[in-house]
């Protein structure tokens, strides 16, 4: 089985945890040098780059011009996780932590040691997801014991879940303890270790940033820590309040508001309608709380986002903030890979049509229209090996009658055909750098001037007069 490690790189909208962490910290700044080692789509290095910082970064996959380089940082973002090979982990660790001149960073993801989901396979000592990525989950002190054991020389710092600073000098160590024990350590007992105080506040306020309120009991174990050193959880928040990037709070509450609504949305669609605080997590126990005071108010606040699929004009507006899919004057088009990065109204749209959708029915791209109330699902059975794929059958699902059309393409002699295959997907998608490099090219020969011929014939035609291979 082939591993396809580079699949695991994401497209971000902002830092990365580790590195807004180094930047909350006060660690990272323009003082400082940083080397990304492992750095995926290097969206890090740009957003540091323009915040004036002298940032690097090295990916065997996306970016390889440059060779890793001794920094005053260094930063192993969530490498380790994706490796198969254990000694081969260790030594990617090994080469990292000897080119960090004075601070590694190193994250992983955490989870407990659940067993493989339905769509994973247990290798190695992790899983492979369907996509054929290799994922290593590890416990929050596990990751310690293997860093420690690793780099028996190294100060570790359990900076926050998942994520270590491993200190070689003393240059950002001690404005590490010094910001984040600030002027309130004082009034911690002295019975209590700083040690485990500093990683317990430092783990409880990434939390707090992640979430966007202070953790729930349920999210954070070591509430009791916290009670007994602030007094309440009211006193913590307040005594915290100058580590807090309120930005961030606000952007996350925004964020897992907008979530709690649409996890409800999909309750809803699933259940005929119907939904109650039961059929949500804990964690989501404590976002409706918190964010709305009660089920009754999220659930209105849900019924009010799905009425704005009632009208066309919300659901254009919706396909003209994709980031993803290919948008028409009348329709958007995306594939089945990527329907997850499209707007969550797309995706609730696509789910309510679905149901309808009988189960027997192939499709990989769907077609969401401005103009009219449904949805179509479409079949290119070839559509990843032929640079053109053609159309086998589609089923359009009028979602105010719940009335299905259905056409079959597979026996006609001139069917409907796909260009640009790029724009289907997200950028992220394994694929999309092969087929955007084929329309380069084809736009380079002149196929694609407008009008671009929609179907088969028509483009052969075209192709051959062309003399394009």
């Amino acid at each position: 089985m082939q591993i396809h490690r580079h699949r695991t790189a994401i497209v971000r909208r902002r830092f990365s945890k580790p590195v807004q962490l180094l930047l909350d910290d006060g660690i990272l700044n323009k003082e400082a040098s940083f080397f990304d080692y492992g750095c995926g789509y290097s969206e890090d290095i740009s957003f540091l780059k323009k915040a004036g910082i002298s940032a690097h970064g090295f990916d065997p996959h996306f970016a390889n011009a440059e060779k890793p380089i001794e920094s005053d940082i260094v930063n192993l973002g969530y490498i380790l996780n994706v490796i198969e090979n254990q000694e081969e982990r260790r030594q990617t660790l090994l080469h990292a932590h000897a080119l960090a001149k004075h601070l590694l960073v190193v994250s992983v993801m955490i989870r407990d040691n659940s067993p493989a989901g339905e769509n994973e396979k247990e290798c190695c000592d992790g899983i492979v997801t369907s996509w054929n990525t290799f994922q290593r989950y590890f416990k929050q002190a596990e990751f310690r014991e293997y860093l420690e054991s690793s780099l028996p020389e190294s100060s570790v710092q359990m900076a926050s879940l998942g994520i270590a600073y491993i200190f070689k000098t003393d240059r950002f160590k001690q404005q590490y303890l010094s910001g984040r024990l600030g002027s309130y350590a004082q009034t911690i007992s002295a019975e209590l270790k700083e040690q485990e105080y500093r990683e317990k506040i430092s783990a409880w306020l990434s939390l707090y940033h992640e979430l966007g309120r202070p953790p729930s009991k349920i999210e954070f174990p070591e509430t009791s820590f916290i009670l007994r050193a602030f007094g309440s959880l009211e006193k913590a928040v307040q005594a915290t309040r100058a580590e807090l990037h309120a930005e961030t709070v606000q952007a996350s509450a925004e964020r897992r508001k907008k979530n709690l609504v649409v996890a409800l949305a999909r309750v809803l669609i699933r259940n005929a309608g119907k939904a109650k605080m039961s059929d949500l997590s804990a964690e989501q126990h404590a976002d409706v709380k918190l964010f709305f005071g009660n089920f009754s108010a999220v659930h209105a606040a849900t019924m009010q986002e799905l009425q704005k699929l009632s009208s066309l004009e919300n659901v254009s507006s919706y396909i003209n903030q994709s980031q993803v899919g290919k948008i028409l004057p009348d329709d958007i088009y995306i594939h089945r890979d990527s329907i997850l990065f499209a707007p969550d109204m797309l995706q609730i749209l696509t789910e309510l049509a679905l149901i309808v959708l009988p189960s027997d029915i192939d499709w990989n791209i769907v077609k969401i229209a401005r103009n009219g109330h449904h949805v179509s699902f479409l079949y290119y059975p070839d559509f990843e090996a032929d640079p053109h794929p053609a159309l086998w059958h589609s089923m359009k699902v009028m979602l105010t009658n719940q009335k299905l059309t259905w056409r079959d393409y597979r026996s006609s002699e001139n069917p409907p055909i796909l260009h640009r295959k790029e724009t289907f997907l997200h950028s992220a998608h394994p694929l999309f750098e092969q087929f955007s490099a084929l329309t380069q090219e084809e736009e380079e020969a002149g196929l694609l001037t407008p009008p671009v011929p929609g179907n088969r014939d028509q483009w052969e035609a075209r192709v051959s007069e062309s003399k394009f291979n």
